[in-house]
């Protein structure tokens, strides 16, 4: 695990994260939570019989809307906080999992129909190959991976770590918290060569900002 996610774990824990919980409650982004759920949905084609596993389910908006709609989902973080949180709206499975370390099969008793990893951008290159990695290890045959990345293109004055990351140290004045944050960028081409011998690609497109551009989403399939 880097120690860029590292530093951004540590914020959480030292009152980032109940930061980012008030302010969710102050300004929920419930058009986006909706949106995601609805592409979610259309890749799963309405299929409620499905095992799903969040990487990262913060404040928890997702499986909330996905447990309400009869969806058989796991919430999973390593921010006791957000944990928490997770339990006081009422999902019914939460577990402490990082991904990073700990390894899947010993947190969670099944294999997973789709996983999703939403707005993680504190992970760098190094990172995301063991998050590829542990999807396509822990999907069944034919299992999906839903995942955004925060678009290289639209940041392109970043620094560059030597493993390849293009990244920031910023702060985001209209959210979460206000202490500088890890944000890692990618490229078309750092996703490819991350989903290589992995994923194929279901769909692709570009969302956010006024351009539409400032992410990258994705539905990729595990390749047996």
């Amino acid at each position: 695990m880097s120690e860029h996610n590292i530093n951004t774990i540590n914020m959480y824990n030292s009152g980032g994260a109940l930061e980012y919980i008030h302010n969710n409650e102050e300004n929920p982004e419930t058009e986006k939570w909706e949106r995601l759920f609805n592409y979610i949905e259309k890749g799963l084609n309405n299929d409620k019989s499905k095992t799903i596993v969040e990487l990262g389910s913060g404040c928890g908006e997702l499986a909330i809307k996905l447990q309400n709609e009869g969806y058989n989902i796991t919430a999973t973080d390593i921010v006791d906080d957000f944990l928490n949180e997770q339990k006081k709206i009422g999902i019914n499975k939460v577990l402490k999992y990082n991904f990073l370390t700990d390894n899947y099969d010993d947190i969670l008793d099944t294999k997973a129909d789709l996983i999703v990893s939403w707005r993680n951008p504190h992970l760098d290159m190094d990172d995301m190959k063991k998050l590829f990695e542990v999807a396509h290890n822990a999907l069944n045959d034919n299992g999906l991976l839903i995942i955004n990345f925060q678009n290289a293109d639209v940041h392109l004055n970043a620094n560059i770590l030597p493993n390849g990351t293009k990244y920031d140290y910023k702060i985001l004045e209209d959210k979460q918290t206000k202490e500088k944050r890890f944000y890692a960028y990618f490229s078309k081409e750092d996703i490819d060569n991350l989903r290589k011998d992995l994923f194929e690609i279901n769909e692709y497109h570009t969302e956010g900002g006024s351009e539409k551009k400032n992410w990258h989403v994705l539905t990729l399939k595990k390749i047996k």
